[in-house]
């Protein structure tokens, strides 16, 4: 039998630690971050459902991220799974390497508190290692969703290609066979592998500064003949006027380009999850393209705003929004309204940094 004694102070916090509940990331993030860097970490959806059942016990206001709560009350949650069900989730779980366990010698999940010396013995699943893996996991889940927008791109255009030789020939059985594969999960090498075989002729695909952009594939069994298919996605319509008076209109003090130092003490938040020092713009850029995903940023706007706005004001506009971002009911919706959307023409990141940064002036 395994026996653990962990010690603690038992006196209130007296520096920020992250939480699920009570500080950066909120629960749900930190969730649908584990879900994302799932494929990596080699958790199922069930394990990981286990364990936002044990984040969801952790108390509000605590100097500790010790989960006490009873297999009864994690089944409870769990909706009614087996106890050896949340056992079996527990030890995988301690495997990755996101959960101690630590055992009392009855096996009793409590905390014992000696308020002479000001400390105390924790009993239950420690998550600490979860916490502290949280910018490692956001890198893999960033990861994950790269590899897997290049996965469906890359379906698209193995797709247009059998198509556009089922129209020239429809009993290649060839294109057929390939519409045979897409119905399977591929991986990305998979992708790569089928359309490295095709004859393919001509692939073009449009750049992402276009309004409208389409694909572009011909395949032919020969070079005599070419067939076209052309796919183009409706995008929102942007007033280009507008955008071109809003060029012309001076620069004001408010307006100026934001420099790094800047945006470090506006969004504190945001620079805490950095795995390095953020020294350049290509290092901004980066961590906004992994802070982007946690908050329900998809890469599709990510990459509209980053064309419209440019590299460094479309990462900004991430730091911002992860400074006050549990205050937005839908963040995916909000980002997308006010970079490429509705309320995108009086936008302006650096107004919104600056303003961040006068706020935590004031609170300093």
């Amino acid at each position: 039998m395994a026996f653990t004694k962990a010690t603690a102070p038992t006196g209130l916090r007296t520096n920020e630690l992250l939480s699920a509940d009570n500080s950066l990331p909120e629960r749900h993030i930190v969730i649908a971050t584990l879900r994302n860097a799932a494929p990596r970490l080699g958790l199922s959806a069930s394990v990981i459902s286990t364990l936002d059942a044990m984040l969801s016990c952790l108390a509000p206001k605590r100097n500790h991220h010790t989960v006490f709560a009873s297999n009864s009350t994690l089944t409870f949650r769990r909706n009614g799974i087996s106890d050896r069900t949340i056992r079996r989730h527990a030890a995988t779980l301690q495997e990755t390497g996101l959960l101690v366990r630590r055992d009392s010698p009855n096996r009793k999940r409590f905390t014992k508190h000696n308020r002479i010396e000001g400390k105390a013995l924790r009993f239950g699943f420690d998550l600490t290692p979860l916490f502290d893996r949280l910018h490692e996991i956001s890198a893999l889940a960033a990861e994950v969703l790269r590899e897997r927008e290049q996965i469906d791109y890359l379906r698209a255009k193995i797709r247009t290609a059998a198509n556009a030789s089922l129209v020239e020939n429809p009993d290649d059985d060839r294109a057929l066979n390939i519409f045979r594969i897409l119905r399977r999960k591929l991986s990305l090498e998979d992708c790569e592998q089928i359309l490295a075989n095709l004859p393919v002729t001509e692939v073009e695909a449009e750049g992402p500064d276009d309004q409208t952009p389409n694909l572009t594939t011909t395949l032919t069994a020969s070079n005599g003949q070419f067939v076209r298919h052309h796919h183009k996605s409706n995008k929102e319509h942007i007033d280009k006027e507008s955008v071109a008076l809003k060029k012309e209109t001076p620069l004001t003090s408010s307006d100026a380009p934001i420099t790094i130092p800047e945006l470090l003490s506006a969004c504190p938040q945001a620079a805490e999850f950095s795995l390095r020092k953020i020294e350049t713009i290509h290092d901004v850029v980066a961590h906004a393209r992994t802070l982007a995903p946690m908050i329900g940023i998809t890469t599709q706007n990510y990459d509209a705003a980053h064309a419209r706005l440019g590299a460094l004001r479309a990462a900004a506009t991430v730091w911002a929004i992860m400074q006050f971002h549990d205050k937005i009911k839908a963040v995916g919706a909000y980002f997308r309204s006010i970079t490429t959307g509705s309320k995108s023409d009086n936008f302006s990141p650096e107004r919104l940094v600056r303003r961040l940064a006068k706020a935590q002036s004031y609170a300093a």
